[in-house]
């Protein structure tokens, strides 16, 4: 769909003659910007200069035509990732993602010595090209699209984020955030054609229903999701967080950025080993990684993917539970 027979449904589908001239205005600059690509930034900044009341005409009269465009977009979208990770290139990209994981596992069967320049030529580079296989990222998929659908979205998204403004310049806290909102649905079309198995992304699912009650921050969700979705990729099983386990890793973070020392063994009463410390918070642990360095949990699984030992613990398959904790530089990752 081009550009044009979106503008024309523009204008269409918003009954102008029932806003306000300033309204009008508005809807009148935001084809112009649509159309030619320029001015969307001054467009936003005055719509500070409108009442409330015209704020919320203004996206009445938008979502006359956001939604049911949003609704074309989702649907051509759902459509081309059914035909691009499911067409005849499917067979060769079995085969591909057999040929990484044997890799893979191939440099973890090794020695630690042995091991160590293989996990930056040989791992990393196959886990790359395994995410690539199985769970491409939206961007990735998108850049075989047809310049239609390209077309499609670049107007969708324009629309989505001016929506957004709105509601932002308007103080609408209960709307939608329509630009995040697409993203969402981009990335969930794409999980639900990844090829992940159905169980570790339930897993992963309920991973975030345990973190929010348990209150778990965000960097450490984020670290924890990391690492199961690479041992989905590798065909191991996701672990399950234990809230336990991750009191236990940050109370062990704390005391090393604290007491100044970075070990396994911890000079503190009661808490000298990783069993120790799990027991104190009422659970078991099967092993123990520790890194400092970053406030970024990327940097800690990256740090421990290079190591030899800790890239041993990251994808044991025996493995079922899971712990992180962070405190200012310091990460403790804890197993079960």
């Amino acid at each position: 769909m081009t550009h044009r027979v979106f503008l024309f449904l523009l204008m269409t589908t918003c009954p102008l003659w029932a806003a306000s001239l300033r309204v009008n205005e508005i809807f009148v600059r935001l084809q112009g910007t649509i159309q030619d690509g320029e001015g969307y930034d001054d467009l936003v900044a005055d719509l500070k200069n409108l009442e409330n009341t015209e704020l919320s005409a203004l996206l009445k009269e938008l979502d006359l035509t956001w939604k049911p465009l949003r609704t074309r977009y989702t649907r051509a979208h759902q459509e081309f990732v059914d035909s691009t990770l499911k067409g005849e290139g499917r067979q060769q990209a079995k085969a591909d993602i057999r040929r990484c994981r044997s890799e893979f596992m191939e440099v973890y069967q090794l020695g630690e010595g042995p091991m160590k320049p293989l996990l930056k030529s040989k791992s990393m580079p196959a886990l790359v090209e395994l995410r690539k296989l199985i769970m491409p990222t939206p961007a990735e998929v998108l850049g075989s699209a047809p310049l239609a659908l390209e077309k499609q979205r670049e107007v969708v998204f324009v629309l989505a984020r001016f929506r957004d403004a709105i509601v932002e310049t308007a103080v609408l806290p209960d709307e939608e955030k329509a630009e995040a909102s697409l993203l969402q649905h981009e990335k969930q079309v794409i999980a639900s054609m990844s090829g992940l198995p159905r169980d570790g992304l339930r897993i992963i699912e309920e991973n975030e229903k345990i973190a929010t009650k348990a209150e778990i921050p965000d960097d450490e969700r984020a670290g924890i999701r990391e690492l199961n979705e690479w041992r989905l990729l590798l065909g191991l099983n996701a672990l399950v967080i234990d809230p336990k386990l991750c009191l236990a890793s940050r109370g062990h973070s704390e005391d090393m950025h604290t007491h100044r020392f970075f070990a396994h063994e911890s000079p503190l009463a009661g808490k000298r080993t990783p069993w120790d410390r799990a027991a104190n918070a009422g659970t078991k642990a099967s092993g123990e990684n520790i890194y400092m360095g970053s406030t970024e949990p990327s940097s800690a699984n990256k740090g421990w993917f290079y190591s030899p030992g800790h890239h041993k613990n990251m994808f044991k398959p025996s493995h079922t539970r899971i712990g992180l904790g962070r405190h200012q530089t310091h990460w403790t990752q804890m197993f079960g």
